[in-house]
């Protein structure tokens, strides 16, 4: 008798692990291998909240963070690792006990009728400050640049219309308008443009490439 009992305290104990296993997000044989990390970031959902997270593990295909916020599966936001200038489009897959397992998703930006620049839009890789009225400002990534706007992805994810400012290195903050926004980029419209002195000063300074993007 003493045998059985210990045989099915030992197969309770299997049984509790195993469900621990799957609430916390354990490796999985099937699952591919993911690293463990200790990185703080954040998330924005669709609607613009933004949320802290930690990172805890990671792959090529997703990673498992710890929040306090309750996360359904299905909904899709973006994350970023604190330090980095780009978000990921993510989508939850489970939430338990203040984790959650996220997949990566790929940028799929929606198709947008093309109208006549007056400029020609410049590549750039390099950071810009934005800030909405009332808003803390952050900085994030900038794609290509004009005297009269630019593009660049969204934290804090705006309406079109919306006036916020941009700062880029050596000048002052710029009002701008939202004129578009697909997904967490978009582009804004400077509400005075850029002096072509000063802008060919500020290409030089960004880095940018020598091409225009057509």
């Amino acid at each position: 008798m003493v045998h059985s009992s210990r045989a099915d305290r030992a197969n309770d104990d299997g049984c509790a692990a195993e469900a621990h296993d799957q609430d916390c997000g354990s490796v999985h044989p099937h699952r591919e291998s993911r690293r463990a990390i200790a990185r703080l970031g954040f998330g924005v959902l669709e609607d613009g909240t933004t949320f802290p997270l930690s990172i805890v593990e990671i792959s090529y295909s997703g990673c498992k963070i710890e929040t306090q916020i309750a996360l359904f599966p299905g909904v899709e936001l973006r994350i970023s690792a604190l330090g980095g200038r780009a978000t990921v489009a993510a989508r939850v897959q489970w939430h338990r006990e203040g984790c959650a397992g996220i997949e990566f998703l790929p940028d799929a930006p929606a198709a947008r009728v093309k109208t006549p620049r007056a400029h020609d839009r410049h590549a750039v890789d390099a950071s810009v400050m934005l800030r909405q009225t009332g808003r803390r400002h952050y900085q994030t990534q900038l794609f290509d640049l004009t005297p009269a706007g630019c593009k660049v992805e969204f934290v804090e994810r705006p309406r079109p219309g919306d006036l916020l400012w941009a700062k880029f290195d050596g000048l002052e903050a710029i009002e701008a308008t939202v004129a578009w926004v697909e997904g967490f980029r978009g582009g804004l419209k400077f509400a005075r443009p850029i002096h072509p002195g000063i802008f060919d000063a500020l290409m030089v300074r960004l880095g940018s490439e020598s091409a225009a993007v057509l």
